[in-house]
């Protein structure tokens, strides 16, 4: 009797065995032979603060790189003046395109625009209307 009680539970785990799905074996990935990417600029600036991630893939050019110093520093006033003009005389589509980005983020978001119209609208609206209700 007490062989028929081990045998028991060993049948049953065979049969459950039996009954659920074969393991399937994963796939490697398999590695590009790509040559290494370049080294991606400093992170830093020269005095330790952050750079924006946006401008670590712009590519290199004098006028490019005084422009993004100046969006840095915050010199938006500079930004605003001097992007554009290297937008339409870039020397590759490359430069002319970051120069038209850096132009982009100086931008007010428009959703900002039209939010600050509707508050100035409410504000005068709320004015009209205590000035009607509890005026003289």
């Amino acid at each position: 009797m007490p062989d028929e009680a081990a045998e028991k539970p060993a049948a049953e785990a065979e049969a459950a065995d039996a009954t659920s799905a074969p393991r399937r074996k994963r796939k490697r990935k398999k590695r590009a032979a790509e040559a290494p990417p370049e080294p991606a600029p400093p992170a830093l600036t020269a005095d330790g603060r952050e750079r924006p991630i946006f401008v670590l893939g712009f590519p290199t050019d004098p006028e490019l790189d005084r422009l993004v110093r100046a969006f840095e520093l915050g010199n938006y006033a500079y930004v605003r003046e001097h992007a554009p003009k290297l937008a339409e005389r870039g020397e590759s589509e490359e430069i002319r395109a970051a120069a038209r980005e850096l132009a982009r983020r100086i931008e007010p978001d428009p959703l900002i625009k039209i939010l600050l119209a509707l508050s100035i609208a409410l504000l005068f609206a709320l004015a009209f209307w205590a000035y009607k209700t509890h005026g003289a």
